[in-house]
């Protein structure tokens, strides 16, 4: 069963900030599927299908992440090779994404967490790119900021092209796979010249 673990603060003030991508990618699936989160055995929520794939998101703020890690892996009798780890990238632009097998945490104090716990690199994680054009260092401030609002559509297609990749590693098929976006109104910034990328032009899979 593959898990994916959305790295967020699950504090109110929290909720609406860049940091919380991780969540946020979760929660979009999960109404795709029609889930529910409930309270897990632990710091944790957890909403599953079936013997398909489960989602987690941890309680134990951002820095402590990796904390309920292994005892969701012992938990579920799973393995560290089952989970997904998702959550926002400063060096990434806004509406990029990036899915790696192994590799250090960068600079990410969540997936510091994480690695810490299972004491390995070999983690599968899917990086979200949260870096739009008003981004201004220092990271720390900038992602426990929210989106300004202009930035909403590109917000929603990261998000949609976020939920596309955990699809596609979980190889569910084409009939649950989404045939494309639709817009209502007018967008608060210039509409971007030329076609959208495709979901293979954003994603960059490395091992």
């Amino acid at each position: 069963m593959t898990i994916f673990v959305g790295l967020g603060n699950h504090e109110p003030k929290y909720l609406n900030t860049k940091h919380n991508v991780g969540y946020w990618v979760l929660d979009s699936f999960a109404e795709k599927y029609g889930l529910e989160f409930k309270p897990g055995k632990g710091n944790y929520f957890v909403a599953k299908k079936g013997s398909s794939f489960m989602l987690i998101k941890p309680t134990t703020g951002m820095n402590n992440s990796g904390a309920i890690i292994n005892e969701v892996l012992s938990f579920y009798k799973a393995k560290k090779e089952d989970l997904v780890i998702i959550f926002d990238d400063v060096d990434l632009p806004l509406g990029e994404i990036r899915f790696r097998t192994d590799g250090g945490d960068g600079c990410h104090n969540g997936m510091k967490s994480v690695l810490k716990y299972v004491s390995s690199e070999k983690i599968n994680r899917l990086k979200v790119g949260i870096a739009a054009d008003d981004y201004k260092r220092p990271s720390e401030k900038y992602v426990l900021k929210p989106f300004n609002k202009r930035y909403k559509s590109l917000v929603q297609d990261v998000i949609i092209f976020a939920n596309e990749a955990m699809k596609s590693f979980l190889n569910l098929g084409e009939k649950d796979r989404c045939l494309g976006l639709f817009y209502i109104g007018y967008p608060d910034i210039d509409w971007p010249r030329g076609q959208r990328k495709t979901l293979e032009q954003k994603t960059e899979w490395r091992k």
